[in-house]
């Protein structure tokens, strides 16, 4: 698996090179984001926080808010793994709100389900059961049955947790 994220590391950076190198900005920012995502996946969060911070700028810069709204998603949920809660409901939240601000209740609603996790570990359990069922809601309104259910999954944990 290494292997592929070396592969995927390279084929996009030299994606961004290109775009570099003809100025398209918004290129040059979804292969930053991309490149944080791989890291990501590699657990490699130092780097993929770097990349999707200097992501986030880029998308800003040109003023591009959906894609500076999944930076921010992504930057948060890996303080989320790192067990940074108070610092990635932050970036969750305000996450959240740009998704909200734009429309994209899919993103809206993958912050509830991250916000929802954090909490869940930190044993909020009511607090967790509503970001959850706030979550659970926005994907069965969007038609993502799959997430709905994964919602439904987690919160039928949390009952059997609160026992």
């Amino acid at each position: 698996m290494e292997n592929k994220y070396a592969d995927a590391k390279d084929m996009l950076g030299q994606a961004k090179a290109q775009f570099d190198m003809i100025g398209d900005k918004l290129g040059t920012a979804w292969c930053l984001h991309s490149l944080g995502g791989v890291l990501r996946m590699g657990d490699k969060y130092a780097d993929a926080k770097d990349m999707l911070g200097q992501a986030k700028a880029q998308f800003d810069m040109i003023g591009f808010k959906l894609g500076a709204a999944q930076c921010l998603w992504s930057l948060g949920d890996i303080l989320r793994m790192e067990n940074k809660y108070a610092d990635a409901k932050d970036m969750l939240g305000q996450a959240k709100a740009q998704f909200d601000m734009i429309g994209f209740k899919f993103g809206a609603a993958q912050c509830l389900w991250s916000l929802g996790n954090s909490l869940l570990i930190e044993n909020k359990y009511a607090d967790a059961k509503d970001m959850l069922s706030q979550a659970k809601a926005q994907f069965d309104m969007i038609g993502h049955k799959v997430e709905a259910a994964e919602c439904l999954e987690i919160l039928e944990n949390i009952l059997h947790m609160e026992d």
